[in-house]
């Protein structure tokens, strides 16, 4: 069982490494590396060292013919004491470093590159002291250092694993953003787990292996699988630990990893669909077509009323207005097709959040007067943005929250406009009170051509044409319903301080 918690691990970690290919996944499998090096070192010395009871050996190595394998694996004890001392000391470093990677306190964002060294130097330091040529020259000199170099290695072993854990949690509690806590959280029971595992077995240090003939080492420090002969609860104990401890961090890496894929497989997806979309001149015509024969019908229409003695006025009305609508709404379609197809380029400035706000607030009250509008916004907040372009995000999200407060029967509720600093991100969040995003819509809605209105009016680019802006200003979209009913539309930009920045420079 341990052996395939340890190889779960490894390939788990590496798909994350090879799937995201960024520091946080490297870090992650650096974890699931040390830990798997350290179990496979510590099974190694278990089958060495004999004496262990048949259920133990059964949970441990499956059977005694494995375990035997095991044993007569041709390696020195200098060389196991090495196995172990890597695992055992890279393990909590690799792990604080990634919570260090997570946290937002405030020291450690501005100095990463010092609190990273300072993480280092006690693992490192620790694992000098352990390799087998200068122990064993301590070790002569004299024979007390052993047990300081244990109580030392272990203590600072706890205190890493408290600290990392405190930083993990402490980010996962002040996250407010829901779909990041949610995938946080993942990774936070994945770490937790990983580190109950390797706690078990912890206090295993390498100079008992480098001392293994020894009888007045310092002793087994809280490693419970060398039990000679547990008793029922021990042994119920230990198996529990190991296999949710095991299964947890497996599952919370694979759930990780599969929400990855997710994500990678999502913008190629999309941009396969858009250059269907981009080449398929046929849909657009398809769609002009339709557009030009409802036209023609109602030409028809006018002039057989025109053609009359005594034409009916209300019906040439109702027939121009008419007429007058769908060329508008040709009109739209065109410009929002090209404006998503055409290649274009974005001049990415500071400018205030209010600034590009109050312009989208503008054309959406032009467009819909009657609507009933609620802003929030910071004062002061900059972004690195395009203002026309971003500005025209917003508003089809304003325009896009209020139709879904008509069609839900809701005209007479607002639509809300929030800007706030989340984090790394400043956040623009539009909700609306309709009837929310059902699971089918919300994997489609970002794809050129899907529409869940009225196709005669809607073409659905609109949100693809917001992602693209969004994902131009080197941001994401995402869309959440909300719990009260409606849905939120967040766009996540990169956060930018301005005012830092400019004071360094007037420094220089």
């Amino acid at each position: 069982m341990l052996l395939l918690l340890s190889i779960g691990l490894l390939l788990g970690s590496i798909i994350t490494l090879i799937l995201r290919r960024n520091r946080e996944s490297l870090l992650l499998a650096a974890i699931c590396t040390s830990l798997t090096i350290y179990l496979i070192g510590i099974m190694l010395l278990i089958s060495k060292h004999g004496g262990i009871s048949r259920d133990v050996e059964g949970f441990l190595f499956f059977s005694h013919d494995v375990r035997l394998w095991f044993q007569y694996r041709f390696i020195t004890f200098n060389q196991l004491g090495m196995i172990i001392n890597l695992g055992r000391h890279l393990f909590p470093m690799f792990l604080l470093l990634m919570a260090e990677r997570y946290s937002m306190v405030p020291f450690i964002r501005k100095r990463p590159a010092l609190a990273g060294k300072l993480t280092a130097v006690l693992p490192l330091t620790t694992m000098l002291l352990y390799i087998p040529l200068v122990y064993h020259e301590f070790i002569l000199l004299i024979p007390s250092w052993r047990a300081v170099v244990f109580y030392v290695s272990y203590g600072w072993i706890i205190l890493y694993l408290l600290l990392a854990l405190f930083l993990l949690g402490y980010e996962l509690f002040s996250i407010t953003m829901p779909f990041f806590r949610r995938q946080f959280l993942m990774l936070v029971l994945c770490l937790s787990a990983l580190s109950v595992l390797y706690f078990i077995y912890c206090g295993q240090d390498p100079g008992q292996v480098y001392s293994f003939y020894s009888y007045d080492y310092i002793g087994i420090r809280g490693i419970g699988y060398l039990l000679l002969s547990p008793n029922v609860f021990e042994y119920v104990l230990l198996v529990v630990i190991n296999v949710l401890g095991g299964l947890l961090g497996i599952g919370m890496l694979l759930r990780y990893t599969e929400d990855t894929i997710s994500s990678n497989q999502e913008d190629p997806g999309l941009e396969r669909k858009f250059d269907v979309a981009r080449t398929g001149a046929s849909v657009f015509v398809h769609g002009i077509k339709n557009q030009l024969l409802a036209n023609r019908v109602l030409y028809k229409r006018i002039r057989a009323e025109l053609d009359k003695p005594e034409p009916d006025i209300g019906k040439l009305r109702a027939s121009t207005d008419r007429l007058s609508e769908i060329n508008d709404t040709l009109i739209a379609r065109s410009e929002e097709l090209y404006r998503t197809v055409k290649s274009k380029s974005v001049m990415l400035v500071p400018v205030t959040l209010e600034n590009v706000c109050s312009i989208a607030v503008d054309r959406f009250s032009k467009k819909y007067p009657e609507a009933l509008l609620e802003i929030s916004m910071p004062d002061g907040v900059e972004v690195l943005a395009d203002t026309n372009y971003l500005a025209e995000a917003v508003y089809n999200l304003l325009t896009n929250a209020w139709e879904a407060n008509v069609a839900a029967g809701h005209g007479d509720s607002n639509v809300s406009l929030l800007g706030y600093v989340a984090r790394l991100y400043t956040v623009i969040e539009v909700r609306d009170n309709g009837t929310g995003i059902d699971a089918q819509d919300k994997k489609q809605i970002f794809e050129p051509f899907y529409s869940n209105k009225n196709t005669n009016f809607n073409w659905g680019m609109g949100l693809y044409h917001v992602r693209t802006i969004v994902r131009s200003h080197l941001g994401s979209l995402r869309v959440e319903n909300r719990k009260g009913g409606g849905a939120a539309f967040f766009i996540l930009l990169p956060r930018y301080d301005g005012r830092t920045r400019r004071e360094g420079k007037h420094r220089k």
